[in-house]
């Protein structure tokens, strides 16, 4: 995949992407919501010791035993773990401590960071006292030494007595805390923008996904691959006249010109022969083929041909109904196939300069057998004689034979597929059944192409007409 590709599943998918977005963001803004503001403030404790070792004591400052001094001494409704969880100790080259303490309510903020400082200052008071007991007992359970001394007038030995000097830590506070007036920083602007990237990226990884897990054509190389056949004309999707007939006098409707392109390469598609007998079908119903032949005949006679589309789903036919003309009474192909009627008794004429409709007629039990009957070949060896172009616009390929049987009496088929809608084993199938009765494969229509598919829609702007420049 090209970044043409991604552009356009995001165009085709941007409803998925959006909501993507737009829940992440409201998961990652709406817990904001619901927080509380953090409150902090601080203390600075002075300790004073001949070997200062600060980062233990910045572990003790941090130890659930020194909260629970202090949860017990506030009344606090919390556990020593949520406690600490808010305590932060720091210490500060050389003998300072930096104490922190969050919370949500400023008074409580102070109120533990005071009694946190005071309760260290007090056990470590304790800490030292028992140490100075412990340095006197084990002074006093030392035998005197007996050490060497040559000065010594008499034995030539001093008794001495070893001195640990045991001075502890001494901890006060320099400076005590105060009650915050503003809160923390929140993180409600990083939380969006975090939402905002991470919800883009998940959309387009979704409709990436969901456009790989689409197993219908929407573009041409998907048309092509399946068909074995070059894309002969892509138009665009237009819910006003999807089943209308396109006016082909407007030069700004692109519908019109993606009709006119329609009939420009079919003409040229095979320049030592052209084919002048075509069938026009689709793999499945409801894939408007029936719409695209008949305006594909509009566009032929519009062009000065003469156009003869002949109405050949025998099952259940639209064409006529298309142009206000009732198709399945009265003498029709179905009447000329089975002798009822002649064939010229059976075109009628249209509102549209050079173009005939020969309609359905009465609806038969036998549609595949009457379209590969001989009287068929002959039908159709006199609509190529009378008429330029002769357009079948057949039934699906895939329910019944009867497109298929009339391809191969034929000079090719035009196989249409409807965006997002064809599926593309459907539309490789449809070919495969095709070239089994020997049929010439025109080329494909890609209809209700969305916009960035490269349709004449993107040319909208161009077709417009200009207002003359003045000087």
């Amino acid at each position: 995949m090209d970044i043409q590709d991604y552009v356009r599943i995001v165009k085709e998918r941007w409803k998925l992407v959006a909501i993507t977005v737009v829940v992440v963001t409201l998961g990652a803004f709406i817990p904001t919501l619901f927080t509380k503001p953090v409150y902090q403030t601080s203390t600075l404790l002075y300790v004073s010791s001949t070997q200062p070792r600060l980062a233990t004591y910045a572990e003790l400052l941090t130890g659930k035993k020194l909260a629970q001094r202090t949860i017990d001494e506030l009344g606090l409704d919390m556990t020593p773990a949520e406690l600490v969880a808010n305590v932060k100790a720091t210490p500060v080259p050389e003998l300072l401590l930096h104490v922190k303490v969050q919370d949500t309510s400023p008074e409580r903020a102070r109120d533990i960071a005071d009694t946190l400082s005071a309760q260290f200052v007090s056990m470590m008071d304790e800490l030292a006292a028992t140490d100075i007991e412990a340095a006197a007992a084990n002074k006093d359970a030392q035998p005197p030494q007996v050490l060497a001394n040559p000065g010594t007038a008499e034995s030539g030995y001093s008794i001495t007595m070893e001195d640990p000097d045991p001075k502890p830590a001494r901890v006060s506070i320099e400076q005590n805390a105060t009650v915050p007036t503003d809160p923390l920083p929140t993180s409600e602007n990083r939380n969006v923008v975090l939402g905002l990237a991470v919800g883009l990226l998940l959309g387009i990884a979704l409709a990436v996904i969901r456009d790989w897990l689409d197993a219908t054509v929407k573009d041409r190389r998907a048309v092509e691959g399946q068909i074995g056949a070059p894309l002969t004309g892509i138009t665009p999707d237009d819910t006003e006249l999807s089943r209308g007939v396109v006016d082909m006098s407007d030069a700004t409707s692109p519908l019109g010109a993606a009709y006119r392109q329609l009939r420009t390469n079919l003409q040229f598609a095979d320049a030592a022969n052209p084919p002048h007998v075509i069938v026009v079908a689709s793999p499945s119903p409801g894939e408007d083929s029936d719409v695209t032949a008949l305006n594909l005949g509009v566009a032929l006679a519009a062009a000065g041909q003469t156009v003869c589309v002949v109405e050949a789903d025998l099952r259940k036919p639209l064409v006529a109904s298309t142009l206000g003309i009732q198709g399945a009474t009265g003498a029709g192909l179905s009447s000329v196939l089975s002798g009822d009627a002649e064939l010229a008794d059976a075109i009628r004429t249209t509102t549209f300069d050079h173009l005939s409709l020969l309609p359905s007629g009465p609806l038969p039990a036998n549609p595949s057998e009457l379209l590969g009957s001989a009287t068929a070949r002959t039908v159709v060896a006199t609509l190529r004689d009378r008429f330029d172009y002769v357009v079948f616009a057949g039934a699906p390929l895939l329910p019944v034979t009867d497109s298929a049987v009339l391809s191969a009496i034929s000079d090719g088929a035009l196989i249409v597929a409807r965006y997002g809608k064809t599926k593309r084993q459907h539309l490789a199938e449809g070919a495969v059944i095709l070239r089994g009765v020997g049929a010439t494969i025109v080329g494909g229509v890609l209809v209700g192409a969305r916009e960035g598919t490269r349709g004449p829609d993107t040319f909208r702007e161009y077709l417009q007409p200009q207002s003359a420049s003045t000087v």
